[in-house]
């Protein structure tokens, strides 16, 4: 059973900027870069192979019933390097999971995870999600926001706050 405390107080909560990370959330932070820069190059592999799809012609999979659907045809290499890049996030994605978060800013870096994971939550309009999903997203985005980081994907409002708090954060 988990007991719940009232006298917590502001100060034994480690709340600090982006600009101002504690050594306390370090090994999170190295995670997340490296997290990051892995991501990347897959999201860089998948837009490769998209564009790989579309010149050589294929047709998109098309959802009507009575249309059989057409795939496009595997390119064995960008399978491969897709693949490679998910073997060597797996042991990353684990090490963030099970490190804990001592700070907002390494909390900020298990939400960047999660949205990267339920990136989905994202695909449709808040108001069409289920509740599930809805929780989820409005929870990883007020975390994310409250951090100061920017979210996995680059149209997202958070993302443009946390821009706008960490420019004015900055040391002049």
């Amino acid at each position: 059973m988990i007991k719940h405390s009232l006298e917590t107080s502001a100060d034994q909560l480690s709340v600090c900027s982006p600009a101002h990370q504690p050594e306390a959330d370090a090994p999170l932070l190295a995670l997340e870069r490296q997290f990051t820069e892995y991501a990347e190059l897959r999201a860089e592999e998948l837009l490769r192979r998209r564009h790989q799809s579309r010149a050589s012609g294929e047709v998109p999979e098309q959802s009507d019933e009575e249309t059989p659907l057409r795939q496009p045809a595997p390119d064995d290499a960008a399978t491969d390097r897709i693949e490679a890049i998910l073997l060597r996030l797996y042991p990353i994605e684990q090490e963030i999971i099970q490190t804990p978060a001592s700070t907002i800013v390494g909390l900020g870096v298990k939400a960047r995870h999660a949205a990267h994971v339920m990136s989905q939550c994202w695909e449709e309009e808040l108001g069409q999600m289920d509740w599930e999903a809805r929780a989820a997203r409005c929870l990883i985005e007020a975390v994310c926001d409250v951090a100061g980081m920017a979210l996995p994907f680059h149209d997202s409002e958070v993302n443009e706050r946390a821009r706008i708090r960490a420019t004015l954060l900055q040391p002049t």
